[in-house]
């Protein structure tokens, strides 16, 4: 594992050093993260899930996020641990049934053949169909935990110990998007979308494309930057044309976004991802206690 300077290899040494104690102290034991183990189990029953690179490769992703700076980095481990204890989005990945109008606007796709890093995995948002359904950011906690779950599967799509594949890029597609205004329930639900993603979610974005983004529409990514930090923002590319998205993402359909592939969208989404062994350790264990 590289690092740019020795002192955020020691900063680094020193947050894998100490986060057993974190995990114990203020996260009440709970060590799992992306579908991960981040810290070695004592627990014989336990211990085989644990793997050393990809635990240590998070835990980097967690010092450059904030900079190698360790009280922070600390922090922010233990806001994370806690924030999945409680809101489990392991579950909304894996376990739950969502509502199959918000299930048709979310996909994923995997292209190992693409030369350029960090291009591989990609989650598609068809907002130009979401747009016709507002109905369904009435229940914002629902939406979350379905957003929240194709982030998580996603991810699973990831090689946290791969530099080249180590990283999302999103797509919001607003094709076919008709004349409609952001109400306070879409700007609230799509807010806190974006608050959890920064807050829980450090250095997994490489890119997100907003395509088909109609000109009266260009109000809405003005909106959305303003909840997001200026890192994030120097990794948003707008594509009035979205079959120039091809030139970002020569794998793509070439129907309608300019890539080399016949397939269409739908037949290029990955709808069976199989959670992490840890994790799917964890969800059996959790519906063990539901049942008892």
């Amino acid at each position: 594992m590289k690092f740019d300077t020795p002192e955020d290899k020691a900063v680094f040494a020193k947050v894998v050093k100490n986060l057993p104690a974190l995990v114990q102290e203020k996260c009440g034991g709970y060590d799992e993260i992306y579908g991960y183990m981040i810290v070695p189990s004592s627990d014989p029953e336990t211990a085989e899930y644990y793997d050393e690179a990809a635990a240590h490769a998070i835990i980097r992703k967690f010092c450059k996020g904030y900079k190698f700076q360790y009280a922070v980095v600390m922090e922010h481990l233990a806001s994370v641990l806690k924030w999945r204890k409680e809101f489990n989005p392991l579950s909304a990945a894996f376990r739950e049934v969502h509502n199959p109008e918000l299930v048709q606007v979310g996909m994923l796709t995997h292209y190992p053949e693409e030369k350029e890093a960090n291009k591989k995995a990609v989650t598609w948002n068809i907002y130009g169909q979401l747009m016709k359904k507002k109905h369904l950011f009435k229940e914002a906690d629902k939406f979350l935990r379905y957003r929240i779950g194709l982030m998580e599967r996603g991810l699973r799509l990831l090689d946290f110990t791969d530099a080249s594949n180590d990283y999302l890029v999103q797509v919001h597609d607003y094709k076919g998007t008709s004349m409609w205004r952001m109400d306070g329930e879409m700007k609230r639900c799509v807010k806190s979308i974006i608050h959890v993603f920064q807050e829980y979610y450090p250095e997994l974005l490489a890119a997100k494309y907003f395509v088909y983004v109609p000109t009266f529409l260009s109000w809405v990514y003005d909106v959305i930057k303003q909840f997001v930090d200026e890192s994030t923002r120097k990794k948003f590319v707008v594509l009035n044309d979205g079959k120039k998205l091809g030139k970002y993402l020569p794998h793509c359909p070439k129907s309608p976004y300019g890539g080399s592939d016949s397939k269409s969208l739908a037949e290029e989404n990955i709808a069976e991802i199989r959670p992490s062994p840890y994790a799917l350790y964890l969800l059996e264990k959790q519906i063990v206690e539901d049942v008892d």
